[in-house]
Parts: C-alpha cells; sequence; structure tokens
C-alpha cells in the first residue's frame, strides 16, 4: 500500500511537470483561466492542507530533482571526503543551523509581500523598463537552487510565495497527519524524512503550516498505523473554542 502510494505520487509529480512544460509553450493565461486555478488549488488546501506542493507543484518537483542531483554528486568518489566534512559541520553546528532555517523562511511572506505591492501598487515593480525586478528574481531563483544541491526544497522553505499563502489557509483544513504514541517506537525515521524538515516525532498532531500532506512519514515508519492521516476539527476552530471557554470561566459561565 505504501509503495503504491509513492508511486502514484512520483507519477503525479511527473506528470504536472511535463504539463506545466507543455502549457508554458501552448497556453497563454488569462484571468478566468488563473483564478479556476487560484481557486481550485485553495479548495485542495482546505480539504488536504498544502497537498498542492507535495503532490502537484512542478517547481517543487524540480527543487527535489536538484536535491537528488547533490546527493548522487556529494557520493561521487572525487567530491566524497569534502561531502562528509560538510556533514561532519553540519552535525555539530545543529543548533545555529535551525536558528537560521527558522528566520530564514519568513523571507517567503517578504518575497509574497513585494509580488501582492508589485501587482497593485507598483512601488517596486517586478518587471519595469529596463527588466531590474525580473533579473533580480532570476538570481534568487538560480541562488535557491544551488542552495537546493545541499538543502531540500529551498524554494519551498524560503521563498515559495504560493506555499505561504497555502500554509496559512491550511488552518483550516480537518486534515492531519496524527502520531499514535503507543505505537511511536521512537525512532525519529519520520523527522529525517520529511522534505520540510518537521520534527514530526516530537508531535502528536502535524499541524506546521510547512506540512505538505506528502505523507513520507508515513510511508517511512516502519510501524503499521503510529502515523496516520485523518480528519480532525481545524485547528482556528479549536482555538476559537478555546478562547470561549476562557470567556466562559472568567464570566462564571458553564462551557458550551
Amino acid at each position: 500500500m505504501k509503495l503504491t502510494i509513492k508511486i502514484f505520487r512520483q507519477l503525479s509529480k511527473a506528470s504536472f511537470l511535463i504539463i506545466s512544460g507543455i502549457s508554458v509553450f501552448t497556453i497563454t493565461p488569462d484571468k478566468d483561466y488563473m483564478l479556476v486555478g487560484l481557486l481550485l488549488v485553495l479548495v485542495l488546501t482546505i480539504l488536504f492542507r498544502p497537498i498542492f506542493c507535495g503532490w502537484v507543484c512542478p517547481l517543487g518537483t524540480v527543487f527535489d530533482l536538484i536535491r537528488s542531483f547533490g546527493e548522487w554528486l556529494g557520493n561521487k568518489s572525487l567530491i566524497r571526503p569534502f561531502n562528509r566534512r560538510y556533514k561532519w559541520w553540519v552535525k555539530n553546528n545543529q543548533i545555529t543551523l535551525h536558528k537560521i532555517d527558522h528566520y530564514a523562511r519568513y523571507l517567503r511572506y517578504v518575497f509574497l509581500l513585494w509580488i501582492l505591492q508589485a501587482a497593485f501598487l507598483g512601488i517596486a515593480s517586478i518587471k519595469n523598463g529596463d527588466e531590474r525586478g525580473i533579473v533580480t528574481a532570476l538570481y534568487l531563483l538560480i541562488a535557491l537552487a544551488i542552495i537546493g544541491l545541499f538543502v531540500q526544497r529551498s524554494w519551498c522553505k524560503y521563498a515559495c510565495p504560493v506555499g505561504a499563502i497555502l500554509g496559512v489557509f491550511s488552518g483550516l483544513s480537518p486534515t492531519s497527519i496524527t502520531r499514535n504514541a503507543e505505537r511511536c517506537i521512537d525512532c525519529h525515521i519520520c523527522s529525517r524524512i520529511c522534505p520540510m524538515t518537521i520534527d514530526v516525532a516530537n508531535l502528536s498532531r502535524v499541524c506546521k503550516i510547512d506540512c505538505q500532506t506528502c505523507i513520507k512519514c508515513i510511508e517511512a515508519c516502519p510501524v503499521d498505523n503510529a502515523l496516520e492521516l485523518k480528519f480532525q476539527t481545524p485547528t482556528l476552530f479549536k482555538i476559537n473554542r478555546k478562547v470561549k471557554d476562557a470567556v466562559s470561566s472568567e464570566a462564571g459561565l458553564p462551557h458550551a
């Protein structure tokens, strides 16, 4: 079953990558086309969290391929000694790297604001007379592609404006990966396999906005039903319920 899901996800990503490549040269997008696509993605996000990012997004697939190339390159005999030193350095600087990674993820919201103001205000346009805005975005993409040789899904983590929006809407989703603490054997494979480096092994329910519902953690888990994809009350509704209960307690009213 897990193998079937893995193959299906790979086929889905490959298919949409090919379709997107063909569409660039054959389809001229208009407002109606883009609006329908946006609504479809938002509906999928509300139902299954940012599943678009984990199963469909062609740019995410490209960065997966870049990371695979980086791993292949690191295992070459000429580069292997340098790769071992790099891994040793990463292992001994985990705390610093985690802090950098945490704050760097907010950059995608900066990039999103840049795009929004360019679309509606034009203060710092992405496309202007001398094309400097587009060149800047291209430099950013190239830099992230280089980082992507070492860091999985660097575009998704640090720059993707679509992922930034979908992450916010994912709070409305009733779908989430849940961990059964009684079945869990604390092997931490789920945390190591997560492409968005979410510490799944220490969460009872994965509600992080970075979770792309790729379910690689479920596939990698050696214990059946220790990790499951479940439908539960959306996080935002639970927060509202807690607030109402707190207000009721202070007012001396019975809980609803």
